[in-house]
């Protein structure tokens, strides 16, 4: 599936929910919510909300889906079975499945930007150099 925000901030979503996860809602955004940024993974959506706290839709099978509560990010970047945030401070908070350490980024670590995709995350430092958020 894929999301994009509209020019009034609410998620606009399309594509298949896939074969194997029907009805997952992964591509039905909560009505009524307006945000930031969004960022989809395989099976679930974040979205960025103005205030920087994320709420997530579709699978939630391995907590994907589950932002921590009460906290706040400067962007986010979702993969197929987890999402990482990215505080002001630089700081990773991330959430959902932690097979191969992908949810425990480096402490002490800060990041000017995230990504994620296919099973890990990557920050970028503030000297260019790329780290990864578990392995």
């Amino acid at each position: 599936h894929t999301c994009a925000l509209r020019e009034d901030g609410s998620a606009r979503c399309w594509g298949a929910e896939s074969s194997c996860r029907v009805g997952y809602g992964q591509s039905s955004p909560p009505s009524g919510e307006t945000f930031a940024a969004i960022s989809a993974g395989i099976f679930h959506t974040c979205g960025l909300r103005a205030d920087g706290t994320a709420i997530c839709w579709g699978w939630n099978d391995e907590g994907q889906s589950s932002p921590p509560s009460g906290e706040t990010f400067a962007t986010i970047a979702a993969d197929a079975s987890h999402t990482c945030g990215l505080r002001v401070d630089g700081e990773a908070i991330c959430w959902g499945e932690n097979q191969f350490g992908k949810t425990f980024p480096p402490t002490g670590e800060t990041f000017a930007a995230i990504s994620a995709g296919d099973g890990y995350t990557c920050g970028l430092r503030a000297d260019g150099t790329c780290g990864m958020l578990g392995s």
